[in-house]
């Protein structure tokens, strides 16, 4: 009886604490803190709307969110970081694990602050925007390429993005 007490008493509380920690505040939160709307890179190279064409006459996978450089990069959602490295591309990048078979990838960063195998909260800064990989050309705009992939397929994240 003592030992059930305990378990009410002590370690149920704790553990509901704990849960609270992690639980998502909203389904999906931006990762830029915008005053208003969402703003999405327009420039001389083209837009960054979803299956906006690309060389090669290839579809844009993801939205390009304007964004000063520096600015801080947050998860969307709780997840684990899979991936975080750079390559020519995407430049430096995140990419992280979530449930319901979603992954979002995080591209361009200036600065990245987590590491492979990190578990992050939603609203967690990951890294900072930048102008990496494919987006170091002169006259493209600084931003963040953002992705949302689902079992693999490409997701319109302005869907997802409250």
């Amino acid at each position: 009886m003592k030992k059930i007490l305990f378990f009410l008493l002590l370690v149920l509380p704790l553990f509901l604490v704990v849960s609270f920690y992690f639980l998502d505040k909203a389904y999906f939160l931006c990762p830029i803190d915008y005053k208003r709307d969402i703003v999405i890179r327009c420039d001389t190279r083209g837009n960054g709307f979803f299956s906006a064409k690309r060389n090669g006459n290839r579809a844009h996978e993801g939205i390009d969110l304007f964004a000063d450089i520096g600015t801080p990069v947050k998860a969307c959602r709780l997840g684990l970081v899979v991936n975080a490295a750079e390559n020519k591309g995407m430049g430096k990048f995140v990419v992280i694990r979530h449930g319901g078979n979603l992954i979002t990838i995080y591209g361009h960063l200036s600065a990245i602050y987590v590491r492979k195998n990190q578990v992050v909260r939603q609203g967690y800064i990951v890294g900072r925007v930048g102008k990496t990989g494919n987006a170091n050309y002169r006259d493209i705009m600084p931003h963040l390429h953002f992705e949302i992939r689902r079992n693999g397929v490409p997701q319109d994240p302005l869907e997802y993005l409250e």
